[in-house]
């Protein structure tokens, strides 16, 4: 099996030249530190898992890396879907909505991401899995992290 810490090296690399920018929800006030987080979804994780019959669950898994924090989630049963975001609920289909400190930050269509450059402090970070009409699949978690 291979190693998170492989995987996010290899992850890291790929991403850095080849990935996007997602600023953060503009809904924040000016004096909130997280008014200019970066998000960087990533691709693809180079992990694959297949499961037959049983629930959809969640599985989340997070590591911190100076400022930085890498977060991939592992939905079963489920395919992230960008063209159909706000349409008619298709089963199985959907994205994640990221909140940090009980604030939208993100709407992410891709099941791993890095936030940058995080400020020193704790921070609650609510990872929710929902349906392509925005109403949740009853499937979220959530993690705290310091960051020094």
């Amino acid at each position: 099996m291979v190693k998170p810490a492989t995987i996010l090296a290899n992850v890291l690399i790929f991403i850095s030249i080849f990935s996007p920018i997602v600023s953060a929800n503009s809904d924040f006030t000016e004096n909130n530190d997280l008014q200019d987080l970066h998000i960087v979804p990533f691709q693809n994780t180079g992990v694959v898992q297949i499961q037959v019959g049983g629930k959809r669950e969640l599985d989340v898994y997070h590591e911190v890396r100076q400022n930085d924090l890498f977060v991939e989630c592992f939905v079963n049963h489920f395919s992230f879907n960008h063209e159909k975001a706000g349409a008619l609920h298709q089963e199985g289909e959907g994205h994640i909505r990221l909140y940090i400190n009980d604030e939208h930050v993100g709407t992410l269509y891709e099941p791993a991401f890095l936030i940058e450059d995080l400020s020193s402090g704790e921070y609650e970070i609510r990872v929710v899995v929902v349906k392509n009409d925005l109403t949740s699949y009853e499937l979220e978690e959530s993690f705290v992290v310091t960051i020094n």
